[in-house]
């Protein structure tokens, strides 16, 4: 008769450093053009230098031995579509978009009861709460909504999340009679315009954001098929924070009045008032409406911003008045 043993199974520091290293390295072979896009969008200087002396030879050798290709099978294989693309507007393009248009009264068919109208609500993370709260404080029956948040995602990084791209897959595989859209507490990044990177606090990238956030709304309304509210960051416990988020807010209300189906929810001004409260009133009651992190919302704070966006939906939907 055998006996086993247990033995405590160890391997020295030095081995698991050398493994942890080649798996990182493997990791970024295959994620190399990544690297390399988010590389260029960077400031000028020592940071950029050294992630595209990195990135650069590593794209290199992943495409000599199409490195590339199996991440893409992986994605195909497992019903995920890519997130990325070369060559969007939402990377580069014209900004003509920009160019305020003539406002069209466009009548959308009205939700009624055993005929709700479908909601697409997408973003970041924010969209989570809002989108569920857009339910409860809509007149019930006439409104079902589909919550896709993709979080941690913006509008500054496509070399990682392209929106452009997401959003055209989403409308396609949705189908929804209007799109409500939370984002951009992800989106303090510099943006690169004719290969010159721009920080938030420019002219130039107030333009950027806005042309960003014009070409994803024409997407999501299929070019004034379906109307497409956007309401961009509220106010932060953070002051830098807040100071980019007045920037975002102005540009979204740019870009809206350049995209037909558009419509621009302020909630950075109208939520208390346009000041951070970690506690606010609501109902009458006193409850914790922000997170911990200063930015989002709690589910009980979210009843704020998903009745503002119902606000903003009657002016199309008036049947979603009660």
């Amino acid at each position: 008769m055998w006996l086993r043993e247990d033995r405590e199974v160890s391997m020295p520091a030095g081995r698991v450093l050398v493994v942890l290293v080649v798996a990182l390295a493997v990791a970024a072979l295959f994620n190399s053009e990544a690297i390399v896009r988010a590389g260029e969008g960077m400031e000028d200087g020592p940071t950029r230098d050294v992630v595209l002396s990195v990135g650069r030879p590593l794209d290199d050798v992943a495409g000599a031995v199409a490195l590339h290709l199996p991440r893409k099978g992986f994605d195909r294989l497992f019903g995920q579509e890519s997130k990325t693309a070369g060559g969007t507007q939402l990377e580069r393009g014209s900004t003509a978009i920009l160019e305020p248009r003539t406002r069209t009264v466009t009548q959308f068919p009205q939700p009624a009861p055993g005929r709700p109208l479908r909601v697409l609500v997408t973003g970041d993370s924010q969209a989570e709460f809002v989108g569920q709260r857009l339910v409860d404080v809509a007149p019930r029956g006439l409104i079902r909504t589909d919550v896709v948040a993709r979080n941690s995602t913006g509008l500054t990084r496509p070399e990682f999340f392209n929106w452009e791209v997401n959003a055209r897959q989403e409308v396609a595989a949705r189908k929804p009679d209007a799109v409500v859209m939370l984002m951009g507490g992800n989106d303090g990044f510099n943006v690169t315009v004719d290969g010159q990177a721009y920080g938030p606090f420019t002219p130039e990238w107030e333009t950027e954001y806005a042309r960003r956030t014009a070409v994803v709304m024409r997407v999501l309304g299929s070019r004034g098929k379906r109307p497409v509210y956007w309401a961009p960051s509220p106010t932060a416990r953070d002051e830098e924070l807040n100071r980019i988020f007045r920037v975002q807010n102005f540009a979204v209300a740019r870009a809206a009045k350049a995209v037909p189906g558009a419509r621009y929810v302020d909630i950075y001004n109208t939520v208390d008032g346009g000041r951070f409260k970690a506690i606010s009133k609501i109902d009458g009651r006193r409850v914790i409406s922000r997170q911990s992190d200063g930015v989002h919302f709690t589910r009980d704070g979210a009843v704020v911003p998903a009745r503002l966006v119902l606000r903003a939906m009657e002016r199309d939907y008036p049947a979603l008045g009660g």
